[in-house]
């Protein structure tokens, strides 16, 4: 292998090992966030970002391992699983980056947010166990209540629900009632919209970073067909 293809594979190879840990470290980051609220309202869902960010990372680091393999050893079909490997992992990336800040810039993640939140919160009474447990730990954990700009009993045609008291014992004194005054979608969507920002800005970033590494690595495969070998050992005698 001459110099300007260990340039090229050295490149490659600190581009994929960059962008591959960068990725799994993020997406473990964000799935740690997940565990503290565990539910998603709106278009967006961070849990499975995460786990997308997740595997992504992983290949990326599989395609490091291969894609040096294929070069030191001058194996063709490493080469090509590589590349292949390197532009699913551009996809990906791009596609989370693009969709993601495409919601944020229009305004689709804050409404499709907003209507969930509207939606539970109206028909609380009579919607499943299962979105009134999701509502409930939406009110106790941001510890807000209503969803308009604060809150108003007559949102809720049937009152509040209990997870909307500020105040233990307001389900079992009702002359101490006390409820929670910051609006629920505003508050999650505060701070939804700059996690999904940031995602969308990460994933662009890394989406560049792996399409370098892809153009290294494709002129790099382009030399070894063109017999690299061969040009470092110079001309027979």
């Amino acid at each position: 292998m001459d110099g300007a293809s260990k340039g090229l594979l050295g490149g490659f190879a600190a581009f994929t090992l960059g962008s591959g840990l960068a990725t799994l470290g993020y997406g473990i980051f964000l799935l740690y966030r997940h565990f503290g609220f565990g539910y998603n309202y709106g278009d967006f869902n961070l849990f499975i970002a995460s786990i997308v960010l997740i595997a992504v990372g992983s290949v990326l680091i599989l395609t490091l391992l291969l894609g040096v393999l294929g070069a030191l050893k001058d194996i063709s079909h490493l080469r090509l699983a590589t590349l292949v490997f390197l532009f699913i992992s551009l996809v990906i990336l791009a596609t989370v980056g693009v969709y993601g800040m495409v919601l944020h810039q229009t305004g689709r993640l804050q409404k499709s947010t907003t209507d969930e939140i509207n939606n539970l919160n109206v028909n609380y009474k009579n919607i499943s166990d299962q979105l009134k447990t999701k509502a409930d730990a939406l009110n106790k954990y941001y510890q807000c209540c209503g969803f308009f700009n604060e809150y108003n009993p007559s949102e809720y045609y049937d009152g509040a629900p209990d997870s909307c008291c500020a105040d233990s014992d307001c389900t079992t004194n009702s002359s101490k009632k006390r409820y929670y005054e910051k609006a629920c979608a505003s508050i999650y969507f505060e701070a939804k919209g700059k996690i999904v920002f940031y995602v969308s800005v990460f994933a662009l970033i890394a989406a560049g970073v792996v399409l370098l590494a892809l153009i290294l690595y494709a002129g790099l495969s382009q030399r070894a067909r063109e017999g690299y070998a061969a040009v470092s050992r110079g001309p027979l005698k």
